[in-house]
C-alpha cells in the first residue's frame, strides 16, 4: 500500500529539479515561456487538488486520534527520506489509541495547525474546504455528498484556481440564510452554484466576485420588499469623541447619500471640472493679528505661508497640501480628496444655515442661479439611478441601480424621480437609446451617459476601468462616414483603445449592446463576449 505513496515521494524529489532545469531551457524563447506558464498552472491547480483530496480522506481516517509513537516516526522517516524512497524502509504501522485516552488533537484542524505550522483560521478553512468540494465516508460507512458538487467537479477538472473555488464555496454558504427565504431554495442555490461554476472556469476572481455580489442583490431583492427599513435604523452622523487627529464624526448613510458624497468627491477632484479646478482662497492674516503701527509694506500679505511655485503644484496637490513623510504620492491626493468633500460638506452646511443680508430667517437667497457667495464651490453633479420602466411606474418592485453600482429600492426610486438634480434612467424593454446621427463629431454629455449606463465600464472583457477614466469610441470612423449615435459607440479605457487599434481585438454590436471578439491567439475559438466584471450575467455567445 505504500507503492503509490513511495511514488509521490519519489516525484516531490525530483520535482524541484525538473522546475529548475525547464527554467533554464527556455531562454529568450516565447514560446517556451507560455509553455512553461500553462503547465505550472496546470501542477499548481492538480496539487491544490491534492492538497483538498489528502484532507478530505484524514477526516475519514480521523487523523486526529493517531498515536504519538507511529506520527514520529514517520515525520523522521519523511525528513530523512533516502530510506523510504530506496524501499528499505517502509511507512509505520498504525497504533490503536488506547480507550478514555485523550487524543493528540482535538480535531483534524488542530493537526493540520500543528504539523503543517498553518494557522487555526487557516486549517479549519481546509477542512471547510474539503467538505465542500469532495465526498466522503462517514462514520457508517456510506459516502456523504459534498455541500457543492458542481464546484468540486471544476476542481477535480483542474480547470480552477483551488483557491478561488473554496472562496466561492464559503460565499455560497454565507448566502445560505437568504438562499432559504426563497420560494424554490434547492433551485435557487443549484442555479447560483452552476453559475459560479461556469464563472470560475472561464474568469478571474475578479469576474467571479461581481457575479456573487450581482446575486447577492438578486436574493436581496427577492427577500427583502424594503430594504430601507433596516436601513434607517442607523442612518446619521454621530460624534464619536476628540482625539488628537481632531473631532470626529462616522456618517452612516444609504446607497442614495453615498452616491451623493461619492459623486461630489469624484467632481471635487476632477480638475477638468470647474468646482475641481477652483483654488483654494489663500490663508491670510487675520486683521487682529496686525500691528496698527506697522508700515504697510511690512504687512504680510494673503497666502504669505505659501512661497509662489510650491513644488506640489505639478503634482496635482494644493500648495497647502504637502507630502508627509512616509506617505506616498496616491496618499497625499486620497487625503486632499477627503478633505475637499469635508470643506464642500461644510461650506454647504454654511450655506444652508447663513442667514441671508437681510437678517431674515432660512437659507440663503442666490445672487444668481446656482450660485451663493456663502458656497464658492458649487458642482453640478447629478445622480443617475437605472430603472426599469415598469418599476418607475410602479408595476414591478425591483432594484434600481446608480452609477457607481449601488442598489436603490423601488420606493427609493419613484421618489428619487421626483426630486431635483436626480436623473432617473428609465430603460424600455431593449434599452436602446435614441440616435442623434452625424450632427456632431464628438458624443455629447447625453449620450456619453446612456453608453456608461450600457457598458458601465471599459466594456474589453477583464478590464476593470470605471466610466470615469473611459473614451467614447467610435465603432465607425466619423471621417469615414460614420454616425454618432449611442449604438455605434462604446466605452474604452486608454489602454484597451490602444490595443484595439493595435488590432488585437474585434468590436461586433449584437442587438444593440457591443462584444468583443479576442485574437484567436487568446480565444481560438472566437465567441463574442462582454466584459464579465460589470456585466457578470452576460453569456458569450456561440458563433
Amino acid at each position: 500500500m505504500a507503492d503509490e505513496l513511495r511514488l509521490l515521494a519519489v516525484f516531490k524529489s525530483g520535482f524541484r529539479d525538473l522546475l529548475d532545469k525547464a527554467s533554464r531551457s527556455i531562454g529568450s524563447s516565447q514560446v517556451r515561456a507560455a509553455a512553461f506558464v500553462a503547465l505550472t498552472e496546470d501542477l499548481y491547480r492538480i496539487s491544490g487538488y491534492g492538497q483538498i483530496l489528502a484532507v478530505a480522506r484524514a477526516t475519514e481516517a480521523q487523523l486526529h486520534t493517531i498515536t504519538e509513537a507511529p506520527l514520529a516516526e514517520l515525520n523522521k522517516l519523511l525528513a530523512e527520506p533516502a530510506a523510504f524512497l530506496s524501499g528499505e524502509r517502509g511507512l509505520p504501522a498504525d497504533a490503536t489509541n488506547e480507550p478514555r485516552r485523550k487524543t493528540l488533537f482535538r480535531d483534524e484542524a488542530e493537526f493540520f495547525k500543528n504539523q503543517q505550522n498553518l494557522t487555526h483560521f487557516q486549517a479549519l478553512h481546509r477542512v471547510e474546504t474539503a467538505a465542500n468540494l469532495l465526498p466522503r465516508t462517514g462514520f457508517n460507512g456510506r459516502e456523504v455528498a459534498p455541500k457543492f458538487p458542481q464546484l468540486g467537479a471544476v476542481l477535480g477538472e483542474g480547470s480552477a484556481d483551488p483557491k478561488t473555488l473554496a472562496v466561492l464555496a464559503k460565499k455560497i454558504a454565507a448566502m445560505g440564510p437568504e438562499i432559504e427565504r426563497q420560494p424554490d431554495p434547492e433551485a435557487v442555490a443549484w442555479q447560483f452554484e452552476a453559475e459560479l461554476a461556469d464563472a470560475a472556469r472561464t474568469r478571474n476572481i475578479q469576474g467571479t466576485d461581481k457575479l456573487v455580489k450581482d446575486q447577492t442583490r438578486r436574493l436581496e431583492s427577492f427577500a427583502a420588499a424594503h430594504p430601507e427599513e433596516s436601513e434607517s435604523m442607523f442612518i446619521g452622523a454621530y460624534y464619536m469623541g476628540h482625539s488628537r487627529k481632531g473631532y470626529e464624526y462616522k456618517i452612516i448613510t444609504n446607497a442614495e447619500g453615498h452616491e451623493l458624497l461619492a459623486t461630489a468627491a469624484d467632481v471635487l477632484s476632477n480638475p477638468r471640472t470647474k468646482a475641481g479646478n477652483t483654488p483654494v482662497p489663500p490663508l491670510g492674516i487675520p486683521e487682529w493679528a496686525i500691528d496698527p503701527e506697522a508700515p504697510t509694506e511690512r504687512i504680510p500679505v494673503q497666502g504669505f505661508g505659501e512661497p509662489e511655485g510650491s513644488p506640489t503644484g505639478g503634482l496635482g496637490l494644493e500648495p497647502r497640501v504637502e507630502v508627509m513623510g512616509g506617505e506616498t504620492l496616491a496618499q497625499a491626493r486620497a487625503r486632499q480628496r477627503a478633505q475637499r468633500l469635508h470643506r464642500f460638506l461644510l461650506d454647504s452646511i454654511r450655506s444652508v444655515t447663513t442667514h441671508d443680508a437681510s437678517g431674515s430667517d432660512g437659507p440663503p437667497k442666490p445672487e444668481a442661479e446656482g450660485k451663493h457667495t456663502a458656497m464658492p464651490l458649487a458642482p453640478q453633479f447629478t445622480l443617475a439611478v437605472t430603472i426599469d420602466f415598469q418599476t418607475l411606474a410602479g408595476q414591478l418592485n425591483t432594484t434600481g441601480i446608480t452609477d457607481h453600482g449601488l442598489s436603490v429600492s423601488a420606493q427609493d426610486c419613484r421618489r428619487i424621480a421626483c426630486n431635483a438634480r436626480i436623473l432617473p434612467i428609465v430603460l424600455n424593454g431593449d434599452g436602446v437609446p435614441l440616435e442623434l446621427g452625424r450632427t456632431r463629431r464628438y458624443f455629447n454629455r447625453a449620450q456619453r451617459r446612456a453608453i456608461a449606463v450600457r457598458d458601465k465600464g471599459c466594456f474589453n472583457p477583464g478590464c476593470s476601468m470605471p466610466v470615469n477614466r473611459t473614451e467614447a469610441h467610435h465603432l465607425d470612423q466619423w471621417s469615414a462616414g460614420g454616425r454618432t449615435d449611442v449604438s455605434r459607440g462604446c466605452l474604452l479605457c486608454v489602454r484597451c483603445h490602444v490595443a484595439y487599434h493595435a488590432g488585437h481585438f474585434r468590436i461586433t454590436m449584437i442587438k444593440g449592446l457591443p462584444y468583443v471578439i479576442a485574437a484567436k491567439s487568446t480565444d481560438p475559438s472566437q465567441i463574442p463576449r462582454r466584459n464579465w466584471i460589470f456585466h457578470p450575467m452576460a453569456d458569450a455567445l456561440a458563433v
